[in-house]
């Protein structure tokens, strides 16, 4: 897809999978709490997504303040 790592983003739902795969390939990430994981189960993981959303319907709110 020519996307690099500076200018992607990885969204998911698991901590355990999709936030540390974003991290470890230097990647901003979010967590939507639409899975498995919810606020709580994110604040016992060593490393943190850059934002942590209810749904990925809240990333229209946050594109739209960021582009």
């Amino acid at each position: 897809i020519d996307a690099h790592s500076e200018a992607t983003m990885m969204i998911g739902d698991r901590m355990d999978t999709d936030v540390i795969s974003g991290l470890e390939a230097g990647m901003q990430t979010v967590l939507v709490l639409t899975g498995i994981t919810d606020r709580a189960a994110a604040e016992r993981f060593p490393y943190r997504p850059t934002r942590i959303l209810d749904s990925v319907a809240d990333l229209i709110d946050e594109i739209g303040r960021d582009g």
